[in-house]
């Protein structure tokens, strides 16, 4: 499935018309990281992020924590998997912090003044700009790893989809095993003895079902993607081992239910 040309080109241009603007009162792209891959993955970040912007003040609703060490997780299995492989998953990464911007959520309830609008427009247009790249260069398929915190468990991965609307087409090409079987990323976390919810296949996501990402890019939209949100605990997010395990999931998956590139 491709990604809609419409889609593609307007945030191509969005892209452009961001790096081109000096009517803002600040540089949107500094706030953000984009690096491309090489491989059928893309690491998303929407939640780390540390850094104020000019002229905004704080979000007055919804929550505005930080999931503090998803960067490093996420950066750190890109890492890992490229020392292993020579291969790296696109990574984005949002350096605002969601106490001013919620990139995980809709426009209307992520950004409540317009000086936001930039930073939050040049995240997601990065992020439509790899999912074109990404359905252009694997046709056979790929996936996006939304990568947050939570706070209920400090020793579980928790996993969400939408229950199971985000990964339409994962599941029709491979069923239930690629979502929960041994070498999905669950199964993997759960062999390399970490809890995981849910816990059995075929089980409902209850407490973390997934957010705006899932539901705007995920593969039941037309030219979506396969999408994933893992909700990590602090002792995955401490743990500089974990990261490595996060890489050796991503591997084993992309092994059993991702094509090689053209």
């Amino acid at each position: 499935m491709g990604m809609n040309p419409r889609r593609a080109f307007t945030a191509l241009l969005l892209l452009a018309a961001l790096a081109a603007s000096s009517a803002h009162a600040y540089d949107p792209q500094s706030l953000v990281i984009a690096r491309p891959g090489n491989m059928p993955v893309i690491l998303t970040v929407p939640h780390d992020g540390v850094e104020d912007v000019p002229g905004m003040s704080r979000r007055s609703r919804g929550v505005t924590v930080r999931d503090t060490n998803a960067r490093l997780l996420a950066e750190g299995a890109a890492d890992y998997i490229q020392a292993k492989t020579g291969r790296r998953p696109y990574v984005l990464v949002a350096l605002f912090s969601r106490r001013y911007i919620d990139a995980n959520r809709s426009e209307r309830e992520g950004v409540e003044s317009p000086e936001g609008l930039p930073a939050y427009r040049a995240y997601h247009a990065h992020l439509a700009a790899f999912i074109a790249e990404v359905h252009q260069r694997f046709p056979g398929g790929a996936v996006l790893l939304d990568v947050h915190g939570q706070a209920s468990d400090a020793s579980t991965v928790y996993r969400g989809t939408r229950n199971r609307l985000s990964v339409k087409a994962l599941l029709a090409r491979h069923g239930e095993a690629a979502l929960s079987g041994e070498n999905s990323i669950m199964g993997q976390f759960k062999a390399l003895g970490h809890d995981i919810e849910p816990a059995r296949p075929g089980e409902r996501e209850v407490k973390y079902q997934g957010a705006n990402t899932l539901d705007q890019y995920g593969s039941h939209q037309p030219g979506g993607i396969d999408a994933i949100q893992l909700e990590f605990g602090k002792n995955q997010r401490d743990d500089p081992g974990a990261a490595e395990d996060f890489g050796k999931a991503i591997m084993a998956f992309e092994k059993a239910y991702l094509a090689a590139p053209k």
